[in-house]
């Protein structure tokens, strides 16, 4: 549940604290008051993107803070243990911070928090419904989607999606091969080629780095020669060379630590410098008799290096990409030697995955028929009690379209079959597609409807309904509002609203207005007492002004909600 959301510096909204309550919270006002800022406010700290133009003139950052009450058994504690998110408590609170230049910031129980993650858990607590959503019913697109969450599809459509990029993935590669059966020979030369020029040169792995610096070792042989004899001298063969100074020294600092026990670890220190001298005049007297500064093998050298470097230019940067190209070379060689029976290969394995992908497709088929009818039955139910009890809804599934041709069979990652909703809005008509048969207010109740259905199981969630009573009005809307203070029972329900039959039905009543303070425009929100809500409802119904008459109007509108709802009118504000 939404407990507190507080607003800074967005749009028209300078500094707002709004607690909400559980049931049915609704918001009202002016147009342009300010209402549906606040929706895209809780937006922005249910994940959605952010955009700098929201922040108030003259503010460096717009603020969101959003605090939850997560419902029972839900799983955001999981996650946010998993980033290593502290939540000690039963409160979330999830600030989202846009500058108006630059990046914004994200925080969790005031942890730094990535974007990603704040979408994660918006998912699980707030379902957004905008105020033009009910129009994406006329997208057939929509239709299967809607479809496959009521019937919880996620893993057999995961199967499908699975099973068609196999068919697509051994179709392409059965393609390329097929594409190069009119030139295998000229490609198999080709290769052949590759593999002998490689392997006439047998390059080693760290090859080329070591010959670079045997090359330069090679150029520089008299400076090489000249170095070695002083420094060996230096150290090993002259007299006095530092070796034998060494050996005195370490004598002498044996006598002293035998005088003195506390000079025994300096003597035993002289006495591994001595020894490291002796080993590295020694190493280094070893490597000069090794050596081989013979022209001939600089040539040698330089010759070496040059065939690398036609290899590496020619089939990559180091020895390791040049035999990778080699065994890549070697392996598509033997296909086309073996062209007959590799494409019998790709030919089984492509049979193969397409018998999966029918599998799993008619297993979605089969499972989407299922639903489509338990989906029908569900949402005409909920018709009944927003005014279309004689309506009926047909969920059709024919062939998909837009499907990708892979083998000469046609294949969708989606299943085999197109999902749209009908209606027949009256007795005794046909259903037809929504686009052609609803009006703006059918397509809000049949919105609704689906929603109820779709997140009545998801209780203890908070949905939010910006003015989706758009369209409708009079018995209509009272059974929309109806319909939304049922659904409140298991939700928290937040909801935009021009209507007073809707207002009515809520729990807890917020009015939203505008003021000019010192020259700028402030949004105020205020919970609205039993009396205020009167005088709300009474504007509504009113228009310009407020009257006895419209009073009393507001005032049954009330009773009657509340009788809807088995309660006093006392127990709703």
């Amino acid at each position: 549940m939404l407990t507190t959301l507080r607003v800074r510096d967005i749009a028209i909204i300078e500094d707002l604290v709004v607690e909400f309550g559980p049931g049915l919270n609704v918001l009202t006002g002016e147009t342009g008051a300010g209402k549906s800022i606040v929706v895209d406010a809780l937006s922005l700290a249910a994940g959605a993107r952010a955009d700098a133009c929201l922040v108030r003139a003259g503010a460096a950052r717009a603020v969101v803070e959003a605090a939850f009450t997560p419902p029972p058994g839900a799983s955001w504690s999981d996650l946010l243990e998993e980033r290593g998110i502290d939540v000690d408590g039963a409160e979330l609170v999830v600030r989202r911070e846009v500058a108006s230049q630059g990046t914004g910031r994200v925080f969790l129980n005031g942890s730094p928090s990535a974007l990603a993650v704040v979408r994660e858990l918006g998912g699980m607590l707030v379902e957004l419904h905008g105020q033009h959503e009910h129009q994406s019913l006329l997208s057939v697109e929509r239709h299967q989607e809607l479809l496959d969450r009521f019937g919880g599809h996620e893993e057999i459509l995961t199967a499908v999606a699975e099973a068609h990029a196999a068919v697509v993935r051994v179709a392409a590669e059965k393609a390329r091969l097929e594409a190069r059966s009119e030139e295998r020979g000229d490609r198999a030369d080709l290769l052949a080629r590759r593999i002998q020029e490689i392997d006439s040169v047998a390059p080693r792995s760290g090859e080329y780095e070591a010959l670079v610096t045997e090359r330069r070792v090679l150029k520089n042989a008299g400076r090489v020669a000249e170095l070695l004899d002083e420094t060996i001298a230096a150290l090993y063969d002259g007299e006095p060379s530092a070796s034998s100074l060494a050996a005195g020294s370490a004598r002498r600092a044996e006598e002293l630590a035998e005088i003195d026990p506390s000079l025994d670890e300096v003597a035993r220190r002289v006495e591994a410098a001595r020894l490291d001298l002796e080993d590295a005049g020694a190493t280094l007297r070893d490597y000069r008799n090794r050596a081989d500064f013979d022209p001939a093998r600089l040539e040698r050298t330089a010759s070496r290096l040059a065939a690398l470097d036609r290899l590496r230019l020619r089939y990559g940067t180091d020895e390791e990409a040049v035999l990778r190209s080699r065994a890549e070379a070697a392996l598509e060689l033997a296909t086309l030697e073996n062209y007959e029976g590799e494409m019998e290969r790709l030919a089984s394995a492509l049979a193969d995955a397409h018998q999966e992908y029918d599998r799993a497709a008619g297993s979605l088929t089969k499972t989407r028929k299922a639903a489509a009818r338990r989906l029908e039955s569900a949402v005409e139910g909920q018709l009944a009690s927003l005014a279309l009890a004689k309506a009926r809804v047909e969920v059709t599934l024919s062939a998909a379209r837009g499907g990708s041709v892979v083998g000469g069979i046609s294949a969708h990652p989606r299943g085999a079959e197109r999902v749209e909703f009908l209606l027949a809005a009256n007795p005794g008509e046909p259903a037809r597609p929504l686009s052609k048969v609803a009006s703006g207010g059918e397509l809000s109740r049949i919105m609704l409807a689906i929603h109820a259905v779709l997140d009545g199981a998801a209780q203890g969630r908070v949905l939010v309904f910006d003015e989706v009573d758009a369209g409708i009005g009079g018995a209509v809307a009272d059974a929309v509002g109806a319909r939304l203070a049922q659904l409140a029972l298991s939700n928290q329900i937040l909801c935009v609203t021009h209507l007073p039959q809707v207002a009515a039905h809520a729990d807890r009543h917020y009015h939203v207005r505008k003021r000019t303070l010192r020259g700028r425009t402030h949004t105020e929100i205020l919970a609205l007492s039993e009396e205020e809500r009167v005088d709300e409802l009474a504007r509504m119904l009113g228009g310009r002004g407020i009257s006895d008459a419209s009073r009393r109007n507001a005032r049954a509108l009330l009773h009657e909600a509340a009788g809807a709802r088995g309660v006093e009118l006392g127990e709703r504000a």
